[in-house]
């Protein structure tokens, strides 16, 4: 009979480590640069948009936002439920930001 091992250090009970590479935060930290570069050419240059500008804006938000969940979340290498909890989220966001932008429309 083979002995149980009941040390918590065994391979099994080590967490998955993934590794990143410098690849992936430079474009990461790219990426996240020309958003913030096109969030301030929206709010500086944007007025001709009136009300267009606030929902580019936030649209311009929520991509910064996937960005950072995905790499400094981790999201990227850990379980589909997760990014699809994500995804969920988002088309909620989406769609209450559609219906405030009609109700502000239709106010006016």
């Amino acid at each position: 009979m083979k002995p149980v091992n009941h040390d918590k250090t065994s391979d099994q009970a080590a967490p998955h480590v993934h590794i990143v590479s410098y690849k992936d935060h430079a474009s990461t930290f790219i990426g996240l640069i020309l958003l913030t570069i096109m969030t301030v050419t929206v709010s500086v240059f944007g007025a001709d948009l009136y009300t267009l500008t606030v929902l580019t804006a936030l649209a311009i938000a929520s991509g910064k936002a996937v960005v950072v969940a995905l790499y400094f979340m981790h999201l990227k290498y850990d379980p589909k439920i997760y990014r699809a909890m994500l995804g969920v989220v988002l088309i909620l966001f989406i769609v209450f930001a559609v219906l405030t932008l009609v109700d502000y429309l239709i106010r006016n």
